[in-house]
């Protein structure tokens, strides 16, 4: 577990997330907003809409290039509807959950500067989709980064970094991490390649994070037809 982190955590630092896909937004900052959970299950439906539009795109991944093994982690995929998700959750982390997750990697922040050290711990909060797909092995980990995207929201403010999770019946889910920072806000996602989680279920939710053996997370359930 920690040589597995602490090689997940480099690679999302050294590149960057380098496989994303940005979608650009432009908002005049007129008067800063709260990112509440209802704009984040928005923000994450857009991010999910890009990696559907992936996914029905097979010019796509021949222009992504990839090994015969990645194609047939995507393939199964390609049939994937993700405009409808059945449940959303929001998972907030405790305030202890990236220090110990470092600790764990044995990363030392110490003599880092201020500006350094929050560069890095935000990487780090967008690594969590990362971490849990690199369970799956190295042609899921490589699949998963060819379906990651990114988007930022000018005008917004997010308090603490969360993560939202779009679940579907057939299908494996979108997990978005978002950070906020100077009235933007930044949101990654991805779709967690595995069996489909059961849906409607915070045990299953808790279970997997669980994976990263951090305690306590704060999950609560999106009405959707409310923002519908």
């Amino acid at each position: 577990m920690k040589k597995l982190l602490a090689l997940v955590l480099a690679l999302c630092l050294v590149l960057g997330l380098g496989g994303c896909r940005f979608i650009n937004k432009t908002t005049a900052l007129v008067e800063f907003t709260s990112a509440d959970s209802g704009t984040l299950y928005w923000h994450s439906m857009e991010l999910a809409g890009l990696i559907d539009d992936m996914l029905k795109t097979p010019e796509y991944f021949e222009l992504m290039g990839g090994s015969d093994t990645v194609s047939e982690v995507i393939m199964p995929l390609m049939r994937s509807d993700l405009s409808e998700p059945e449940s959303a959750y929001v998972v907030t982390l405790p305030e202890d959950a990236l220090p110990t997750l470092m600790s764990a990697a044995e990363v030392d922040l110490d003599g880092f500067s201020d500006g350094l050290r929050e560069f890095v711990e935000r990487r780090m909060a967008s690594s969590v989709p990362t971490i849990l797909n690199s369970r799956q092995g190295a042609e899921t980990l490589a699949a998963s980064s060819i379906l990651t995207v990114s988007g930022s929201w000018a005008g917004e403010v997010l308090d603490e970094s969360c993560y939202v999770l779009l679940m579907y019946p057939y299908c494996c889910p979108v997990m978005a991490s978002f950070t906020g920072s100077n009235g933007v806000v930044t949101g990654t996602a991805t779709m967690l390649l595995g069996e489909p989680l059961e849906e409607d279920s915070l045990d299953a939710v808790e279970e997997l994070f669980g994976y990263l053996e951090m305690e306590g997370p704060e999950i609560e359930e999106i009405d959707i037809d409310a923002l519908i």
